[in-house]
């Protein structure tokens, strides 16, 4: 019975060394994998058995080059940039907290075999990045995801930092909502929903809700929800919203004003390029997009006297106001 269940995983174990210790710059021989199953698994095997098992993975579609200096598993799961793309995502996402982030880390890193650990050598020290304390992050990404499956209403407390520069909830009252994506923007996850009792769509950060839980109450349909009557487009979304303050997007024109250099980056870095750009006689350049009116205030604002928005008539007004509120503050 000990030779049986050795031989029953031969093959998967064969798959296992060619994965973790493999690829085009270490190749292995039939006696290193010989070696290896002895090693790692206790499993004796002979050359044969090895030639025999690998041709029964390349049947079954595993890409292994072999050649007289020995054989790799030529495509992986993850390639080296792609892992390295994932791991430094998990580690600067600041609501992954410390022990969490260490064991994705960890998980990823794994994916790349043996020979990928010096690529995450720089995560093993976390003390100068800032996270978050929370271990409610990924169950609260659960819950939503099942709640959207499931067409049911999430209930939870939206919470917000006090003086004291810790979370407290900011109402006595939990809230009701209908969950319908969840999305990536400006380093936060979001969850897109609708409150109870409202029509329009919301944003709410994951990381501030708490006692988030899965009630029996059945979702508003998405196409009940104002703006949203043929469905939800994210990729649409992110771009008009910068922020994701919910108000209705409107056409939004502005000029610079004294030259910002590489303005056309700034802007296709936050709207994308479905932008209308035109050439001023003095040099300057005139943009046009739809976007949130309350967004762009704020992000119009950051150029400070460089830029000047044109239009609409409502957002120049509240421009202008806020302008002349943070004259008054500093008078």
């Amino acid at each position: 019975m000990e030779n049986f269940e050795p031989k029953k995983l031969l093959i998967l174990r064969i798959l296992e060394i060619l994965t973790e210790y493999s690829d085009a710059e270490h190749k292995l021989r039939q006696n290193d994998v010989i070696n290896l199953l002895r090693t790692v698994y206790g499993i004796e095997c002979e050359r044969k058995a090895v030639a025999r098992n690998v041709a029964y993975l390349v049947q079954a579609g595993y890409d292994i080059v072999s050649d007289k200096t020995g054989m790799y598993l030529a495509v992986k799961r993850f390639e080296v940039g792609e892992l390295r793309l994932l791991i430094d995502s998990v580690i600067a996402n600041r609501n992954i907290n410390k022990r969490h982030t260490k064991e994705l880390v960890g998980k990823l890193a794994a994916e790349g075999g043996k020979y990928f650990a010096n690529y995450a050598k720089h995560v093993v020290n976390l003390d100068e990045w800032r996270k978050n304390d929370g271990y409610d992050y990924f169950y609260n990404i659960e819950v939503l995801c099942e709640a959207i499956d499931a067409k049911r209403q999430v209930e939870f407390f939206y919470d917000g930092y006090g003086k004291d520069l810790q979370k407290h909830h900011r109402s006595t009252e939990k809230h009701f909502a209908s969950c319908y994506q969840l999305l990536l923007k400006n380093g936060f996850y979001y969850a897109a929903l609708c409150f109870d009792g409202h029509d329009n769509l919301a944003f709410v950060r994951v990381d501030k809700l708490s006692d988030l839980v899965l009630t029996p109450r059945v979702a508003r349909p998405l196409g009940l929800v104002h703006g949203c009557e043929q469905g939800l487009n994210v990729g649409k979304l992110v771009n008009i919203l910068p922020y994701l303050y919910s108000d209705e997007p409107q056409h939004v024109e502005f000029v610079t004003a004294n030259g910002v250099e590489h303005m056309t980056d700034y802007v296709v870095d936050w709207f994308g390029r479905d932008v209308l750009v035109t050439e001023l006689s003095d040099g300057n350049l005139k943009f046009s997009l739809t976007a949130s009116p309350w967004a762009m205030k704020f992000w119009l604002l950051q150029f400070g006297k460089r830029v000047k928005v044109l239009s609409p008539q409502s957002l120049v007004d509240d421009v202008k106001a806020e302008i002349e509120q943070m004259r008054q503050l500093y008078k």
